[in-house]
């Protein structure tokens, strides 16, 4: 996933955001987020040899265009690494898609009309270099790519992607506003006892599947607080190997230690709490973040990284519900 630690905000009671939706159907996702752009992924089958996926995104709006993306399989060391692929262009002669170093492309207008159309009639998207083949499985496609069309106000109109017909544009939803947020930096400040009073708010939390090591005393001792006001800590500790949790916590007892995540990290400049990506062979996850608005954390960040198809480390692409525009702290 490109860039996890964009700060973004939830629609949490904002103006001007569309509720975010998702749908995941066989080998496809779709993820919506809060301004009415969608992104569908479509993957290769699971357990594939030659791992593959297609990205489709638009932004809601009459006018708006069609992108597409192709990433093909990185995570095997011997994995096939082509200069282009050829695609079936539905009868006519085969299309070249050039592959960058990174086993990316992104696609013209001629290869996405292809695609769409082989998605149209359930037909999976085959692309081939010497001979080796990679196949974009349609299973999933038309109920992913309707639903983008059903969000988007599209369906049944010329601009559909499936199931086309000749309903006017008025009916097309428009683009929403990507809300605005003022971040605000954690304050520096320390005190002498700052070490003894974050064991004890960490001995304070019951323990976890998600935490396993917040009873153990090593992990203990690499513990750390910020004071983010008079009466409220952030504070983190080791969850797992490489994880660590962070904690939104009263100075004084009752600590009533609230998680924000159990594998994050922390930058205190922006005000940014951001969830690792994690997922099943590091092939896909998910990411969060929260930023500190001086006054709480609002969550920040929410995107998916697809399904885990052994594509690339931490997903194939980045696929947000939730978006904002953060103003950094002066």
């Amino acid at each position: 996933m490109r860039r996890l630690l964009l700060p973004v905000v939830a629609a949490l009671g904002l103006p001007l955001a569309a509720q975010a939706q998702s749908l995941d159907s066989k080998d496809w996702t779709l993820a919506c987020d809060n301004t009415r752009t969608c992104r569908a992924a479509g993957y290769s089958v699971e357990g594939s040899a030659l791992p593959v996926s297609l990205l489709l995104a638009r932004a809601a709006g009459p006018n708006a265009p069609v992108y597409g993306e192709l990433q093909l399989g990185v995570l095997d060391a011997h994995g096939v690494h082509p200069a282009s692929v050829s695609l079936a262009g539905g009868g006519k002669a085969a299309i070249a898609i050039r592959i960058d170093r990174n086993n990316h492309a992104e696609l013209a207008p001629n290869a996405l009309l292809a695609i769409l159309k082989s998605l149209s009639v359930g037909g999976d998207v085959v692309l081939a270099s010497g001979k080796s083949t990679w196949r974009v499985s349609g299973a999933g496609a038309l109920e992913a790519l309707q639903k983008m069309d059903d969000v988007q106000g599209r369906s049944g109109g010329p601009s559909a992607l499936m199931r086309k017909g000749n309903s006017g544009a008025e009916g097309v939803a428009s683009a929403m506003a990507i809300p605005r947020m003022n971040a605000a930096r954690v304050p520096a400040t320390s005190l002498p006892d700052d070490a003894a009073l974050a064991v004890r708010v960490l001995a304070a939390i019951q323990s976890t599947p998600d935490c396993p090591l917040l009873d153990d005393g090593a992990s203990q001792s690499q513990s750390r607080l910020w004071h983010l006001d008079a009466n409220r800590l952030l504070v983190t500790q080791p969850c797992k190997a490489g994880a660590q949790g962070w904690w939104v916590a009263n100075r004084r007892p009752p600590y009533d230690a609230r998680p924000l995540t159990y594998a994050g990290e922390f930058d205190g400049v922006a005000g940014v709490v951001a969830r690792v990506p994690a997922g099943s062979a590091g092939d896909c996850g998910t990411a969060q973040g929260w930023t500190w608005t001086g006054f709480r954390f609002e969550q920040t960040y929410a995107a998916t990284g697809g399904l885990c198809r052994g594509v690339k480390a931490g997903g194939a692409w980045e696929l947000p519900t939730l978006v904002t525009d953060v103003i950094p702290a002066p």
